[in-house]
């Protein structure tokens, strides 16, 4: 493997991921191709695959591109991996509880026909450990929430309805993702949802993983449509700048 030598198009077809995105990588400094042809074109070489591997694995926990060429650039790549772990970790443990409180229902109505109070308060508690939030990340929102009053938190909510219509209509057009017009879309929509969130990334991981998992309008209360979804997230997989 150390020998070969792979094109753009090349590695983008083995891959799955676009030539654009492998352009976009390059301009920004994550992934720069070790070598060039005789004609001067790009040459990735199998350190090079070895680093987009990296790169595609740690973007799949939607860290920032930024803090992903921190973490492969002489950051601290263990204690980025160990953060996400542990709120994996929070979920699962919160999910198990809710199946244990969910098969003492079951095993109630089986036996009584009717489970007690205390049994639905506490499998009521355990649906909400097993959300997507922690109780510190929900503190945190909250406080957030508190902190800003309703006037302010209505205006973000505002903003983020009209950026969604915007995204709606792109996708309607069908945009390509990768247009001026839509990066800076979903720039402003990360900056939004950010700006709700007090800039903590936990909080904005948790929020795109309740869209993830219960879907776009469910999980947003009709806020944002599941085209205008799909139509962020593959703007966001192209890797914008934010910022530009």
């Amino acid at each position: 493997m150390n020998g070969r030598r792979w094109k753009i198009g090349e590695l983008a077809a083995a891959t799955g991921v676009t030539v654009r995105t492998l352009r976009h990588f390059h301009q920004i400094g994550l992934l720069c191709p070790a070598e060039r042809s005789a004609a001067g074109h790009r040459v990735y070489t199998g350190d090079d695959v070895r680093r987009l591997y990296r790169i595609l694995a740690l973007r799949e926990l939607r860290l920032p591109l930024g803090e992903i060429a921190d973490s492969l650039d002489g950051g601290d790549l263990r204690a980025t991996i160990g953060r996400q772990l542990d709120q994996v970790e929070r979920r699962l443990v919160g999910q198990r509880e809710l199946h244990r409180r969910l098969r003492g229902l079951a095993e109630a109505l089986r036996a009584a026909g009717e489970p007690s109070i205390d049994q639905l308060i506490q499998t009521m508690e355990a649906m909400m450990q097993a959300g997507h939030f922690t109780p510190e990340q929900l503190a945190r929102f909250r406080a957030r929430h508190a902190e800003m009053g309703q006037e302010e938190a209505g205006g973000w909510m505002e903003r983020l309805s009209g950026l969604a219509k915007e995204a709606a209509a792109q996708a309607e057009r069908g945009t390509d993702p990768a247009d001026p017009a839509v990066q800076e879309l979903a720039r402003r929509w990360s900056e939004a949802v950010a700006g709700l969130a007090g800039g903590d990334r936990s909080v904005v991981s948790a929020i795109y993983g309740k869209i993830d998992a219960e879907g776009a309008e469910a999980a947003t209360k009709g806020l944002l449509s599941t085209p205008a979804w799909d139509h962020l997230r593959r703007a966001f997989a192209v890797g914008f700048a934010p910022g530009a």
